[in-house]
């Protein structure tokens, strides 16, 4: 077996930080774009289907990402874990973090089948419109289906990530996305064998996606350098109850915290959807917007965090605060440019997702204009806060950073907004300026704990926490 070079201890320039960091996290971005372009891509063929159909679509997809999302946070515990152990030159950490994320995929996966099914219960009471449920019912039949293959998938992609060669995953998701494209064409119409579904037949099509790009993902570590290098595969059947607690305890506030935040941008759109059909289709428009402008952040929050992994793996905490900070300036840099380009174009952006032909498509428009603008005001801090609290993922330092960011999410965000909303009557508009307000929050909690949590490091201090 081919080992790896061992990290060098020396500190690099931040020249070198910056092109090692971008290096890393634009093909990141690339796939995370792809990955959200499968999202979009849906949305786009609701909002073709019809006004009604995005609105059921969409609150549908709102039930969902909560458990997408707290699965999702589970299995980014198996970056860092495979992170430090590629930085230690720790084979067998490399692999059972692999091998007991694979497991908890499954678990969880399965476990979350039967309340995605039963959605429809839980939002008539949330006192949501009875014939717009009643869209939804199936679509989340078939979402729940595919999602031990979501997690599968993630699992497989942080395992590619960590080792800081992340173009395969680029390569998956963008067949995904083409194949999702037209699965969903197939599906909606009905094609040869394939029956017309209209819209339950865009979530059977992501279903069958993240099957394909999760087990093509692991057959190609099985196969390929330097993936294989560890023997990921090696007694895949062992359970390692000490990795799986371990991932547990990294993992679940990490889901927390990303379920936090999603949950934040859940709950305004279920509050939204108090105001109507085209309020919720606005809403949901300018929070696929805020999404996929939040994929380039994220991609240098995970490059970040694997980067930081890989020094805290090697006891390197001379290049650890370099890391943390290259990563942070670039994310301000590049969100000031997107949240510039989202203010200069906020009627194209919207259009993209509206059929011409329906009626409430002016009435979407001039709803989503205002709150497209919010979401271009909340760009840098939310690019600030994500590479925070991923610093800090790399650290295995994620409990404080659940609580801070619960706190700025819900008892500063959410509240902010109800109370804009229904206090002062600012409607759709009033919520909106709460994503605003709990993301300022999250950014200056978490940016001080990055920043304090480096000088710890610099001082000689403990390098990893938990």
């Amino acid at each position: 077996m081919t080992r790896r070079p061992p990290v060098t201890s020396q500190t690099m320039s931040w020249t070198v930080h910056f092109r090692k960091t971008l290096t890393l996290a634009i093909p990141l971005a690339l796939g995370q774009l792809m990955s959200i372009g499968i999202n979009t891509a849906d949305i786009i063929a609701m909002g073709q289907l019809g006004t009604h159909e995005l609105a059921a679509g969409s609150l549908a997809a709102r039930y969902f990402q909560p458990f997408f999302f707290m699965g999702m946070g589970l299995m980014l515990a198996v970056g860092p874990l495979v992170a430090q152990g590629l930085g230690g030159n720790d084979d067998r950490l490399v692999r059972r973090a692999f091998r007991q994320g694979l497991f908890l995929a499954v678990a969880v996966g399965l476990v979350f089948i039967l309340p995605i099914a039963k959605g429809r219960t839980v939002l008539i009471w949330l006192g949501q419109d009875p014939d717009i449920i009643a869209h939804a019912d199936e679509f989340l039949l078939w979402l729940a289906v595919g999602i031990p293959f979501v997690f599968i998938y993630f699992v497989a992609r942080q395992y590619v990530i960590s080792h800081q060669r992340p173009i395969p995953q680029v390569v998956a998701a963008a067949l995904g996305l083409g194949a999702n494209i037209i699965a969903n064409h197939m599906l909606i119409n009905g094609i040869g064998p394939f029956p017309a579904m209209g819209l339950n037949g865009i979530a059977l099509s992501t279903s069958v996606i993240y099957l394909l790009m999760g087990g093509g993902l692991l057959i190609y570590i099985g196969l390929s350098a330097p993936y294989r290098a560890s023997a990921p595969f090696h007694r895949i059947w062992v359970m390692d109850w000490q990795i799986t607690w371990r991932m547990l305890k990294i993992g679940t506030p990490i889901g927390l915290t990303i379920v936090a935040e999603t949950g934040m941008f859940i709950a305004v759109a279920l509050m939204i959807g108090l105001f109507g059909t085209a309020p919720l289709a606005a809403s949901a428009i300018a929070n696929q917007i805020a999404a996929v402008a939040f994929m380039i952040p994220l991609a240098l929050g995970q490059a970040s965090s694997v980067r930081v992994g890989h020094f805290a793996g090697a006891n390197d905490r001379n290049n650890i605060g370099r890391a943390a900070w290259a990563a942070m300036i670039a994310a301000l840099a590049v969100t000031c440019v997107t949240a510039l380009f989202i203010a200069l174009f906020p009627v194209p952006l919207i259009e993209l997702f509206l059929g011409a032909t329906d009626l409430l498509t002016k009435d979407v428009i001039s709803l989503a204009i205002p709150l497209v603008m919010i979401t271009a005001m909340f760009q840098t801090v939310d690019g600030a806060q994500v590479i925070g609290i991923s610093v800090l993922r790399g650290l295995n330092d994620t409990k404080w950073p659940a609580l801070l960011s619960v706190g700025s999410f819900w008892g500063i965000g959410v509240v902010s907004g109800a109370i804009f909303a229904f206090y002062f009557d600012g409607g759709p508009v009033g919520l909106w300026l709460g994503l605003l307000i709990g993301l300022t929050a999250a950014a200056l909690s978490l940016g001080w704990r990055m920043h304090r949590s480096v000088q710890r490091i610099n001082s000689g201090g403990s390098i990893l926490m938990g």
